[in-house]
């Protein structure tokens, strides 16, 4: 009887020292697929290859792993693929889980804004509502700013987006200054060109490369037809980033309007060095041969500019091929 008893016990024993181990097994495998499935969908992801990071995202998810980082990345790899409804499903999951953050609310807005074909107030709300929730939870979220201020501007509330712009300019965000810009842009929109000179030159003072606001400043000044000015600004944009095409253009431009197409052609030329198919260029510097009787010359930018599918260059192409005995 005894030795029955011993032998079940040891029976058992065994049983039990089995189990352990076949649990500890699998655990162990568990967390080797949990590992692996991570670093091979950080992987993906790091290198925009969105399909492959969601598919091992989605086994993390599958087998109950509840990471926010899991949800933030399968949702933005959504969002640059285009899958805006599949996004907000992963979020509202995210939110499920407790796992509720400023990132999560922008990339909600996000999601529900690019899904927006007619930009109102009304249809709005829903991103809006979600922006300032992220806002609230990190005053320091750039993107919500940006985003925030944007659909405002689109629905010509320039006094709001100034507001959040402002807001942003005043807190620790890294190149903060760049919301001067926006203001000004802002401003800009409502043609109130001392206001907007006034911050496009705080973006200056903040970044002393700001492209953009030197070619805004430059807009101001033509618009308030200080044509030398204008220029002027014109060229420190080019000074700072010789490949921007514009500012070679818009003094074109300059000298076209005023009569000195000899000088506008060559600042168009220099613009068409960057961007040699580029319509407008090429219809402008066809017009301006045009307008000095360089009919061949003229039609060989006009062909340019309306194989690139500028209208008014065609119809001028038929003309000047007309006057020059072409047809």
């Amino acid at each position: 009887m005894l030795i029955k008893r011993n032998f079940t016990f040891s029976i058992l024993i065994t049983i039990l020292f089995i189990v352990l181990c076949v649990f500890y097994y699998n655990k162990q495998t568990e967390k080797y697929n949990i590992d692996g499935f991570i670093y091979k969908a950080s992987h993906h992801f790091k290198n925009e290859e969105y399909f492959k990071a969601i598919k091992y995202y989605k086994k993390l998810m599958s087998m109950g792993v509840v990471d926010e980082k899991i949800y933030i990345n399968t949702a933005t790899a959504l969002t640059r693929m285009g899958y805006y409804q599949k996004s907000i499903e992963v979020l509202d999951d995210m939110k499920e889980n407790h796992l509720e953050s400023s990132e999560m609310y922008y990339l909600l807005a996000y999601s529900y804004f690019a899904q927006i074909k007619n930009i109102n107030i009304n249809n709005s709300r829903i991103p809006i509502n979600y922006l300032k929730k992220s806002i609230k939870l990190d005053s320091r979220n750039k993107d919500s700013y940006k985003l925030l201020g944007n659909i405002y501007e689109k629905n010509k509330q320039f006094k709001l987006a100034r507001q959040y712009y402002t807001k942003a300019s005043e807190e620790d965000i890294d190149n903060s200054c760049e919301f001067y810009n926006f203001i000004a842009n802002t401003y800009f929109k409502e043609k109130n060109f001392d206001d907007a000179l006034k911050y496009y030159n705080k973006a200056i003072e903040g970044n002393k490369n700001d492209i953009s606001a030197y070619y805004k400043i430059a807009e101001i000044y033509k618009e308030k037809e200080d044509f030398v000015t204008a220029e002027d600004f014109y060229k420190k944009a080019i000074q700072i980033s010789p490949d921007y095409i514009y500012p070679y253009y818009q003094i074109g431009n300059l000298h076209f309007n005023k009569g000195d197409y000899e000088t506008a052609i060559g600042w168009y030329k220099e613009a068409l060095n960057i961007e040699p198919n580029d319509g407008k260029v090429n219809y402008y510097i066809g017009m301006a041969y045009k307008r000095i009787n360089d009919l061949n010359k003229a039609k060989e930018y006009l062909k340019i500019s309306a194989y690139c599918g500028n209208d008014d260059a065609l119809n001028e192409l038929s003309k000047t091929e007309k006057a020059n005995n072409v047809l």
